[in-house]
């Protein structure tokens, strides 16, 4: 009898412990030095934005922990333009700093973030340099001194038909310089789509999603 009372008591409570749901961690810890892989959801450009402006990127490779996409594909990253610069003239490059403000994720939780860029892919003549992740933009060195050498050569022979091919030369680069002087240097543009990759610089604690009601 009582053999009995003891062997069904223990398989009542094996069935309610395969009943019970897995245990489920209460968040993930991302670890500092993980790479957010983001795509720009719109052009931003030091011909059209400025300073402060905010922008945002959509997450391209989910971020896996322990067999869990924490970070899933699609998730939303918000960002601002904390340092900018537009091209100065002869020789300057446009700048600016995309910095990363915040994480949302599909299930609403939304994640501050500390983050550096370490790299941008997809736009012309960009790139990160330093250690802030700083985007500069195509230089405009090389396009003067071509359009001060063309000119320059074009008062030479200008020069030679006045038989002063040197004071010829120098009106023509002259010239030449003065009127790329008056222009700024080539904007830096980054099209919708440029891939960008945050480096995490602090660890991300990640909320785990809700078990779904069955």
């Amino acid at each position: 009898m009582v053999k009995g009372a003891l062997l069904f008591f223990a398989l009542g409570a094996t069935l309610l412990v395969l009943r019970l749901p897995p245990a489920r961690a209460q968040s993930y810890s991302v670890t500092a030095g993980t790479i957010l892989h983001c795509r720009l959801s719109q052009t931003l450009s030091t011909r059209i934005n400025y300073l402060d402006d905010t922008f945002m990127a959509s997450i391209t490779e989910p971020v896996l922990l322990n067999g869990h996409e924490v970070v899933p594909v699609g998730a939303s990253l918000e960002g601002k333009i904390t340092q900018f610069s537009r091209p100065g003239r002869v020789k300057g490059v446009g700048e600016m700093r995309l910095s990363a403000v915040k994480l949302s994720l599909p299930d609403g939780h939304t994640l501050a973030l500390n983050t550096i860029l370490q790299s941008a892919y997809g736009a012309e003549g960009a790139k990160v340099e330093g250690g802030e992740g700083m985007v500069k933009g195509p230089s405009s060195r090389l396009q003067t001194v071509e359009e001060v050498t063309s000119l320059a050569a074009g008062g030479g022979l200008l020069g030679l038909a006045i038989a002063h091919p040197l004071l010829g030369m120098a009106l023509g680069g002259g010239a030449g310089f003065l009127d790329r002087a008056r222009r700024r240097g080539k904007d830096l543009t980054l099209p919708q789509g440029t891939q960008l990759n945050y480096q995490l610089t602090q660890d991300l604690e990640v909320p785990a999603a809700p078990v779904p009601k069955q």
